[in-house]
């Protein structure tokens, strides 16, 4: 149940998220020390921002990745009015997306990119216990989401970091999912490497994002939301690898999302 929360209580999952780190240049794990977090082995220096690890340099975000960083900055301050809007429909897709991601108790589990937290609000909403941490490349939707999770009393480990090179080490998660900006990345192939690289041998793996039709959603909506750099909202079903498992593709909410999900191989 998701109810409001001393923010002392979910500073758990921050504190193991900096045991989980590594250099997305190097590959080489991160260490705490003296608040930043440290390449051992080039001495490269990493901030922590009000608690959150910023393992991103400003070279790395560039292109599309940067327009819609710069975007949801401030796109942040009114991101989850489109959750209040019934207008919207958006609870039907999360009510959906939460019958279909799989999560059980102890899972270790990373949203790439976490927005405000709303998806982890609603999968507690439906009683996943999961051990949850998150991701996203725009340090003004992290803000929002560490003062949402802690009104709603939600443990999760938050970095700032870009979902096409992770910052986490390999193998580390039972579920990796991204629920919506997809559609806005420079490299989309290289998302989905990421996902499946961080991800446990037999992990499951979900991606969603809007499809063309969501642009016949009221425009009081459309407006809320980033421009697309690009109009293919196409589910990039051929860019996983032939070598995963039980992989699917199929349409949620009337047809104005997709879903493509799949599992990780074991070899």
């Amino acid at each position: 149940m998701v109810s409001e929360g001393d923010p002392e209580t979910v500073q758990t999952k921050q504190r193991e998220i900096l045991t989980l780190l590594r250099n997305p240049t190097t590959g080489n794990s991160l260490i705490l020390e003296d608040d930043v977090m440290i390449d051992p082995i080039t001495e490269e220096r990493f901030e922590i921002r009000n608690g959150i690890p910023v393992i991103l340099r400003k070279d790395d975000v560039f292109g599309n990745n940067r327009k819609q960083q710069i975007g949801y900055d401030w796109f942040s301050y009114a991101y989850d009015l489109m959750y209040a809007l019934p207008l919207s429909r958006l609870q039907q897709w999360l009510d959906e997306l939460a019958e279909i991601i799989t999560i059980e108790s102890g899972d270790r589990v990373l949203e790439t990119a976490v927005g405000t937290g709303q998806q982890f609000r609603n999968l507690a909403r439906h009683g996943m216990d999961g051990h949850f941490f998150g991701n996203d490349i725009s340090y003004g939707m992290l803000n929002k989401c560490q003062k949402n999770l802690r009104k709603w009393d939600i443990d999760v480990g938050l970095v700032q970091g870009n979902a096409e090179a992770l910052p986490f080490q390999s193998e580390r998660f039972d579920v990796v999912f991204h629920v919506g900006g997809f559609n806005f990345f420079n490299d989309k192939q290289a998302a989905i490497d990421e996902m499946i690289r961080v991800a446990k041998p037999d992990a499951k793996l979900y991606i969603a994002d809007e499809t063309s039709e969501f642009i016949n959603l009221p425009q009081i909506v459309v407006r809320l939301i980033p421009e697309r750099a690009t109009r293919v909202a196409d589910p990039p079903i051929d860019l996983v690898p032939d070598n995963m498992h039980d992989i699917s593709s199929m349409k949620i909410a009337n047809g104005k999302f997709w879903l493509v999900s799949f599992r990780k191989s074991s070899i």
